[in-house]
């Protein structure tokens, strides 16, 4: 079974997601990733005495969403532990405890649960933790399981709760279980530091791999179908829709410099200091190229510049960045909003630019090129193994050290994610009328 492979985009860099990926979990134990859950996974060979007694597991993941996730002995290459995180709509969870979808959408299913019987000490809490956070980068809340029916060792360790509207599930042969479930944030904070107390503490570089998975789905694969995007594309952008993009991009690009100014204030360390004015220097004066833009559509840049203030999607963006280093004054922080921002231009490929100066010219804008210089400048910016994207991205594997942080993170990057989506939705939406047709 292999992932469905995406269509390629001539306005976007292309780069597939593999189907299986090997990520450094901790400092002993890879983390295995299948994206697209097998029937017979191949490490459940090799545990095949080793399924966990307290979890009632499916035999198989056949026409189920969500991942598998086998822990790996560096050394030996040796598999320690499986498990399958699963959407728990139209999984086996579903069908056996009659829930109705509309329910377990916000939940994951964590089953077929194999631990071997001489993994290290803290293998099911590293388990936990590399599986659930993946249900977690999918905005789920609460995860679900199928336990025995008693006060098992696990399930009084993570204070796990019996769904008690779901009756009994006898399994002849088997055995009673109970449905149960807990909210996600307690299970990845108690399995985290059950896991460091164990001797295995999780990388920090392995929770940037949850920065880049909950991005995917909360930002780069819907943004694909932003209202903007989608019109560069077709060729049917307007001016007045690009005009209104420019003076948004003004109302938080002004800002940058400043802002970045303050991380390098509050910066407690000479690398972080370095990186922020190393960040600083790539930004100076941009948002004058905002403003020529304009000038060269025939637009008066001094209503963008003093007069002009953001909609709504552009002032939750600027409100995020705002709090991270105006109110709790951490520069880590901030690095949520221009990761959502300039994840989005960095990933634009040339042939965006040629579609939008197709567009530009369409208007009788003579040298369309002088009129999308903001937009070309931040592809190069941004994108890269050497642009702001990669080096925000470096810089949190080294400095995320906590679930805690980590969870902090992920709350406001989500927030400025939404933000940046809703504004490329937004330059084209508010203005629609401006260039609406009579039904026929």
């Amino acid at each position: 079974m292999t992932a469905t492979a995406s269509k390629s985009n001539p306005i976007w860099q292309h780069k597939p997601r593999p189907q299986v990926t090997t990520q450094k979990v901790t400092a002993t134990l890879d983390a295995v990733i299948d994206r697209v859950p097998q029937a017979s996974p191949a490490p459940l060979a090799s545990l095949a005495s080793a399924r966990a007694a307290e979890f009632l597991s499916t035999d198989g993941a056949s026409g189920s969403r969500g991942y598998d996730v086998a822990l790996v002995d560096r050394a030996s290459g040796r598999t320690v532990a499986f498990a399958s995180v699963l959407h728990a709509e139209d999984s086996d969870f579903q069908a056996r405890t009659r829930l109705a979808p509309a329910v377990l959408k916000p939940a994951a299913y964590f089953t077929r649960v194999h631990v071997a019987p001489d993994a290290p000490a803290g293998t099911q809490a590293v388990l936990l933790y590399a599986a659930l956070r993946q249900a977690r980068s999918w905005d789920r809340h609460t995860a679900a399981f199928l336990m025995a029916d008693d006060d098992t060792p696990t399930a009084r360790r993570y204070g796990l709760i019996t769904l008690a509207g779901v009756p009994r599930i006898d399994v002849p042969g088997t055995g009673a279980f109970r449905a149960k479930a807990q909210r996600l944030d307690l299970l990845l904070n108690q399995a985290f530091d059950e896991a460091a107390k164990a001797g295995q503490t999780i990388e920090p570089g392995f929770l940037v791999h949850e920065i880049l998975d909950t991005l995917h789905e909360s930002l780069f694969t819907p943004v694909r179908e932003a209202r903007f995007f989608r019109e560069v594309e077709a060729g049917t952008l307007t001016r007045e829709q690009y005009v209104h993009c420019l003076t948004q991009f003004h109302q938080f690009v002004r800002w940058t410099t400043r802002l970045l100014g303050r991380c390098v204030g509050f910066s407690p360390t000479t690398e972080l200091r370095t990186h922020f004015i190393s960040h600083l220097k790539g930004e100076v004066n941009h948002e004058i190229i905002i403003e020529r833009d304009l000038a060269h559509l025939g637009e008066d840049p001094h209503y963008a510049m003093e007069l002009a203030q953001p909609n709504t999607p552009t002032r939750e963006f600027m409100c995020a960045q705002e709090s991270a280093i105006g109110f709790y004054n951490d520069p880590l922080l901030l690095l949520a909003a221009p990761l959502a921002a300039e994840g989005v231009t960095g990933h634009l490929a040339p042939g965006f630019i040629e579609r939008l100066n197709a567009c530009v010219a369409s208007w009788g804008i003579k040298d369309p090129h002088k009129a999308t210089n903001f937009l070309s400048s931040h592809i190069e910016y941004d994108g890269g193994d050497d642009g702001h994207w990669q080096g925000n991205l470096d810089l949190l594997a080294q400095h995320l050290t906590s679930e805690q942080l980590l969870r902090r993170y992920l709350s406001l990057m989500r927030v400025s994610a939404e933000g940046t989506l809703r504004q490329w939705d937004s330059y084209v939406g508010d203005v629609e009328l401006l260039s609406a047709r009579p039904q026929a």
